[in-house]
């Protein structure tokens, strides 16, 4: 059974193995029939799940924390980490061309075949399961959640250290892709460029290689 050890990792067994099929099947590899409405899916129940938690579990904290979190904890690099802790890279249905594309570039897809594993846990089973196996997921970042930690993305990070420098903010340059977008920067003489599905997702990734470059800079 090919998801034998999938299965076992998540303490969940489908009833419609076939939704665990269809989770992976990317659209260069089927145009009709593929991962996307169920990554759909599972985006909104991935961050419903989460709020739910820091909503219960941070009674007295304001709105604007709460979201802070959330998005530290289902952010793009997070959701990559998961796929390939699960091994997901192993069960993913590619065509040919892109499955020679660069780890980085294939990382929207691991992001995005994640998702669609939570969608397709939420149709088999329904809101209780998933928000369990969701949460058993994210155990580890959950327990070290505090709300003394700041939680700033990328851009709000580079933003603040230029600033702090006296330097000019970044400017982000976006390119549409066929597979999502790509968003560039340019920064003292080189040039950063990151891909992602959407477009926040593209300049928060491209604001970390900028951020990392100053970082070593000055190490």
């Amino acid at each position: 059974m090919p998801y034998k050890l999938l299965q076992e990792n998540i303490s969940y067994n489908f009833k419609n193995i076939q939704l665990l099929e269809l989770a992976f099947v990317h659209k260069s590899f089927d145009n009709k029939h593929n991962n996307e409405r169920l990554e759909f899916l599972g985006d909104s129940i991935l961050n419903s799940v989460i709020a739910q938690y820091l909503f219960l579990k941070f009674p007295n904290e304001k709105e604007g924390l709460l979201t802070r979190m959330r998005a530290h904890l289902v952010k793009a690099e997070s959701l990559t980490k998961k796929s390939l802790e699960l091994s997901l890279d192993d069960y993913i249905k590619l065509s040919k061309g892109t499955a020679n594309l660069s780890s980085d570039r294939k990382n929207s897809i691991l992001e995005d075949s994640f998702e669609a594993l939570i969608g397709a846990i939420f149709l088999d089973s329904g809101w209780d399961q998933v928000n369990m196996i969701t949460l058993n997921i994210f155990n580890k970042e959950l327990l070290s959640l505090s709300a003394d930690t700041e939680f700033k993305d990328s851009k709000t990070e580079l933003q603040e250290l230029l600033q702090s420098m006296k330097l000019e903010l970044p400017k982000y340059i976006i390119e549409d892709t066929n597979t999502g977008f790509n968003c560039s920067i340019e920064f003292e003489g080189n040039t950063f460029i990151a891909s992602g599905p959407s477009k926040q997702s593209a300049e928060t990734d491209v604001a970390s290689l900028v951020l990392l470059h100053i970082k070593k800079s000055n190490d």
